[in-house]
C-alpha cells in the first residue's frame, strides 16, 4: 500500500471511545505493512556492528509505521504525539492515554462477569441478535484479560437459550463433539431450526405482531373520525334525545344550585285574596278554625 493509498483508504480513526477495536485494527494493519517489529521495539538506537544499509531500511519502516499512526487519528490524539520521532514512543503515549488503571479493570470485570452469567436469550430475541450480545460482552471482557475459550462461549449460549431451542440443543450435545465445535457452526445450526420453527408456525409470529399494530391504528382512526364528525339525520335526533333523557335523570333529585326564590309581593291568594303567598300556602282557614275552637272553650 503506497502513500497515496493510505490516505484514500477507507481508515478508522482514533476517538474517544473506540479504543479497543481501533487498536486491533491498527495491529492487523501493522502486520500487514510489515512494521510491526518497529512497533514492539524501539529501533531508534542501533547496535554496533550493524550496516548503514539495514540502519536505512529499519528507519523507513519506522517512519512508515509513524505515518500510519497519524493517519488514524483524531486531532486531539494527533496533538499528544505530533512531536515524537519513533512508533514506538508514539504508540506508548497512545496505550498510555487509553489503558485503564488495574483497580480499575478488575471493577469493570466483576461487572462484566455479572451481566456475562446473569444474561439469557429473551422470548423476542432471535438468534443472530443473541449471538452479537454474547460475543461483545465476551469481547470486552477479553480485553480485560479474561481468558474465555470457543468452548466456554458455547456452553453459555446453549444452557441459556429459550425454551423452544431445546430439543436442537440436545440433539447437538449427543451428536457432536462441543470441545472441538465452532461458534459459527452452532449459529448456523439454530438459526436453521429457528427458520423451521417460523415455517411451521402457521401464523408467522412477525406477520401477526404487525397484524395487532394495524388493528390498532385502524381503530384510533375509527375513533377519531367519527368522534370529529356531527351526527346527521335520525340518528343524531335519537342520540340527542338519549342524551338529553340521560341528563335529565341524572339531575333528577339533585338540587339546583342556580334556584332564586321568587318574589311574591304581587301574587294574590285565591282563598283569602291576600298578596304575598299561593292559596295552598294560605293559613286562613286554620286560623278561624282556632278562633272556632276558643270561643266554644270560652263558653263552656
Amino acid at each position: 500500500m503506497t502513500r497515496s493509498d493510505m490516505s484514500s483508504a477507507n481508515l478508522l480513526i482514533l476517538m474517544e471511545k473506540n479504543w479497543s477495536r481501533w487498536s486491533t485494527q491498527m495491529w492487523v494493519l501493522f502486520k500487514y505493512q510489515d512494521v510491526l517489529e518497529v512497533v514492539e521495539d524501539d529501533h531508534q538506537e542501533f547496535p554496533a556492528g550493524v550496516a548503514d544499509d539495514q540502519k536505512a531500511e529499519e528507519r523507513k519502516k519506522d517512519n512508515k509505521a509513524l505515518f500510519i499512526i497519524h493517519q488514524c487519528v483524531d486531532d486531539a490524539h494527533f496533538e499528544k504525539i505530533q512531536h515524537v520521532e519513533t512508533t514506538r514512543e508514539a504508540w506508548s503515549i497512545l496505550i498510555r492515554c487509553h489503558t485503564e488503571g488495574e483497580k480499575i479493570k478488575k471493577v469493570k470485570l466483576q461487572t462484566l462477569r455479572r451481566q456475562y452469567e446473569l444474561m439469557k436469550m429473551m422470548q423476542g430475541d432471535r438468534v443472530r441478535e443473541y449471538f452479537d450480545k454474547v460475543i461483545a460482552i465476551t469481547n470486552q471482557m477479553k480485553g480485560c484479560r479474561e481468558v474465555i475459550t470457543n468452548l466456554m462461549v458455547i456452553e453459555k449460549i446453549m444452557r441459556s437459550l429459550s425454551q423452544k431451542f431445546d430439543y436442537i440443543v440436545m440433539a447437538i450435545e449427543e451428536s457432536k463433539e462441543l470441545n472441538k465445535m465452532k461458534i459459527e457452526e452452532l449459529q448456523s445450526s439454530l438459526e436453521a431450526h429457528e427458520m423451521r420453527l417460523f415455517e411451521r408456525n402457521p401464523i408467522r409470529i412477525d406477520e401477526h405482531a404487525l397484524k395487532v399494530h394495524h388493528s390498532k391504528n385502524e381503530e384510533k382512526k375509527t375513533f377519531k373520525k367519527w368522534k370529529g364528525k356531527h351526527g346527521k339525520g335520525k340518528w343524531r335526533n335519537d342520540r340527542t334525545k338519549d342524551d338529553q333523557d340521560e341528563s335529565s335523570t341524572e339531575e333528577e333529585g339533585k338540587p339546583d344550585k342556580n334556584f332564586h326564590k321568587k318574589d311574591k309581593r304581587n301574587v294574590e291568594c285565591f282563598n283569602c285574596h291576600k298578596y304575598g303567598h299561593y292559596s295552598y300556602e294560605c293559613h286562613a282557614e286554620q286560623e278561624e278554625q282556632k278562633k272556632a275552637q276558643g270561643k266554644e272553650a270560652y263558653i263552656a
